[in-house]
């Protein structure tokens, strides 16, 4: 499902020269949940980026779904739904048409929308706004219409970059479970966050990145719960130089 074959990307900063976002990263992952958990600066987005063929490596291989994601990147998109912090809404269209748009740029039949579509607005609680313009929703509300945008074609790899960005305690929790709802055979998810209370409610695979390598990976429960998870993560990160504040 995905490969990754020691994986390095570099960018320039004036001020410090060569910066190893992504450096020698390799890994290897089926259909399961695998979380990701590092500081700003790790490289989780860089990688997740290089995964989606947004980005190409400096060096290393990446596959997906069996594509080389540097030079079939257009195959990879197409199974794979990607969501981040960036990802944006049209402000003209209701939520009800922008889902509608994404399901024609895969060229989905009009059945298989219908049937997708209430199990989005049944996932994501999207009734009572779905038909609004995307210009009048809060933060909260766009982002559970870009996670159904993201889930609307039943893509094999979902990757979530920050999917409760700007969300309320109540929303995130949603988002989590939904996580859950939508684990199946043959579908790998890739999932990003900062909080080590999503790590533990989301389970699975647990990655922690640390100045562009990787410096765990393992089940997430092998790492305890609660705030033993969290002291974890952080002693791993200090072993590994990175400062945390007191």
């Amino acid at each position: 499902m995905l490969e990754l074959e020691r994986v390095c990307k570099a960018f320039y900063d004036p001020g410090r020269g060569a910066v190893h976002a992504v450096d020698d990263i390799s890994l290897h992952a089926e259909d399961q949940v695998v979380v990701l958990v590092g500081p700003n600066g790790a490289g989780k987005t860089t990688l997740l980026r290089l995964i989606s063929g947004i980005l190409k490596p400096d060096s290393g291989r990446i596959e997906v779904a069996g594509y080389d994601a540097a030079l079939q990147a257009d195959a990879v998109r197409a199974r794979l739904g990607y969501l981040s912090p960036a990802t944006r809404l049209y402000p003209r269209l209701t939520g009800r048409e922008m889902l509608a748009y994404a399901a024609g740029f895969y060229d989905m039949a009009d059945a298989a929308f219908a049937a997708a579509l209430d199990d989005m607005v049944d996932a994501f609680a999207l009734a009572e706004f779905l038909d609004q313009p995307c210009a009048t929703l809060s933060t909260g509300q766009a982002q559970r219409i870009n996670l159904a945008r993201t889930l609307i074609c039943d893509p094999p790899v979902l990757v979530l970059d920050e999917p409760t960005t700007g969300m309320d305690l109540t929303a995130a929790a949603a988002v989590v479970r939904a996580v859950q709802r939508f684990r199946r055979p043959g579908r790998l998810i890739l999932f990003c966050t900062h909080d080590t209370s999503e790590v533990e409610a989301v389970g699975g695979r647990l990655l922690v990145l640390c100045r562009g390598r990787m410096v765990h990976d393992g089940p997430v429960d092998a790492l305890g719960s609660g705030n033993t998870l969290r002291d974890h993560i952080f002693d791993l990160l200090e072993r590994n130089g990175q400062e945390l504040p007191q």
